[in-house]
């Protein structure tokens, strides 16, 4: 807790183990930290890409095998 001050059971809230009153505890939810989704989207993509490709591949193995046997 950060401005020490006095706490009563209804104002206080645990996190982390630690009791917070309303004020530490709204500036600790307030520093959060937005990140920008774009390397997620460019992963997704990527994954995506690659089991595509890899999907296919195995397709046409997969006809080629079964094309031999008759």
């Amino acid at each position: 807790m950060s401005c020490s001050k006095m706490l009563c059971q209804e104002c206080a809230t645990q996190w982390d183990g630690i009791w917070h009153c309303a004020a530490c505890l709204g500036s600790k939810r307030g520093a959060a930290v937005q990140r920008s989704p774009f390397f997620g989207w460019v992963a997704v993509i990527t994954l995506s890409l690659a089991m595509l490709f890899a999907g296919a591949r195995v397709m046409v193995w997969t006809a080629a095998l079964l094309a031999g046997l008759f």
